[in-house]
């Protein structure tokens, strides 16, 4: 019987699986990298948004300001311009919490392969095989 038989096997399953792995890590990373391109969107929309929202409040308080030299009788003018502001500021602060970045775990490959603070016994030193006899 030759060994070479079984010995090639084991070598085409594990070349096999390799293969599955490598391509799950990339399936993985691309599916990562496209997480990052929709957030990076994202926030570039939410600074588009929040400069729009600037411009809308500053004409709107342009146009306030004109109202009120035409209308004495209206509210005053800063009563009406801390009401936007405050929840301006709670929208502002809202989606800082929704745009922190979520930590990312490293993969499988990329953890260190001796975990040293879990070898070590109670007192600090490292771990003797115990000897049989």
């Amino acid at each position: 019987m030759s060994t070479h038989g079984s010995d090639t096997g084991g070598r085409s399953a594990l070349e096999e699986l390799r293969a599955a792995y490598h391509d799950q890590l990339t399936q993985l990373a691309a599916e990562r990298d496209e997480a990052r391109r929709q957030a990076r969107r994202a926030r570039n929309e939410a600074a588009v948004a929040r400069a729009d929202l600037a411009s809308l409040t500053s004409r709107v308080q342009e146009l306030l300001a004109a109202a009120a030299r035409h209308l004495p009788d209206l509210p005053a003018l800063e009563a009406l311009a801390a009401q936007p502001r405050a929840l301006e500021a709670a929208e502002v602060k809202a989606a800082e919490v929704k745009a922190a970045p979520e930590p990312v775990a490293l993969p499988a490959a990329q953890e260190p392969k001796h975990k040293s603070a879990d070898r070590r016994n109670a007192r600090g030193g490292k771990r003797r095989p115990v000897r049989a006899g």
